[in-house]
């Protein structure tokens, strides 16, 4: 004889109890209630649950077995419907014609391309470009800053230059006159800088005399302009002299 838990004689009880169960797990099921209190006491409430169904209610009778058939059908016919409206059920539906899956498919992919295109377009859309007319007027909006420098008068203080790039050191030997522009930004930096005229003998010193007159421009630093106690960029214009004064006699 076999012997068996607490566990496994309370799933065959129902069994042991309609008398379903081979001889062998019978026998087990039985041995065990003899000596398990608990497994007992659940097969004496499935015993007195059993008899209490099969108890007729005083005034009523038990149905005939045309009657009796027909609460079965109506019972499997009513659990048939929930399961047939269960979700798991209609899931499952939805794949039994593949035609219909595919095109479920079909246009949730082309929804999503659809999504994928519009978000793009947002995103370069909203990415505002320095020639738009948004751009343009929010440079006209905000006078001073570096893309819409200011034009010199009485309340703007002048920039400092803060080292030797406008002395005339770097100039050739000879007369020369040079006019630069350029933009002094809010940090003290050259920008736009921009060789407007150059007078003196044009030749091969003349140039290098304005290369290195334009390297060192690209290279000053300046105390910025100032306007309202803020600091400003401004239009500037440099002219750059380099003089040889000669005596007419020599000197004793």
């Amino acid at each position: 004889m076999k012997v068996i838990t607490c566990a496994a004689a309370r799933r065959k009880l129902q069994a042991y109890h309609d008398r379903e169960l081979a001889v062998g797990d019978e026998i087990a099921v039985a041995s065990h209630l003899e000596w398990c209190s608990e497994c007992a006491e659940t097969f004496a409430d499935l015993r007195r649950v059993s008899a209490a169904l099969r108890t007729i209610a005083p005034g009523r009778q038990a149905l005939s077995r045309e009657e009796a058939a027909g609460f079965t059908a109506a019972v499997v016919s009513r659990m048939d419907a929930e399961r047939d409206q269960s979700f798991l059920v209609r899931i499952r539906d939805m794949f039994d014609d593949m035609h219909l899956v595919y095109a479920g498919l079909g246009a949730t992919a082309a929804t999503l391309v659809c999504i994928i295109i519009m978000l793009g377009m947002m995103r370069f859309a909203t990415r505002e470009r320095p020639d738009s007319l948004a751009a343009i007027v929010n440079i006209l909006a905000n006078p001073g800053s570096n893309l819409n420098p200011v034009a010199i008068d009485a309340r703007v203080q002048m920039p400092r230059a803060l080292d030797g790039a406008l002395s005339s050191s770097s100039l050739a030997p000879e007369d020369a006159v040079f006019a630069l522009a350029a933009v002094v930004t809010r940090e003290g930096t050259i920008s736009n800088l921009e060789l407007l005229r150059t007078s003196g003998r044009q030749g091969a010193a003349d140039a290098k005399a304005e290369d290195a007159l334009m390297d060192a421009m690209s290279r000053a630093r300046f105390e910025p302009a100032q306007m309202a106690g803020l600091p400003v960029a401004v239009n500037m214009v440099w002219v750059v002299a380099h003089t040889t004064v000669r005596g007419k006699h020599p000197i004793a």
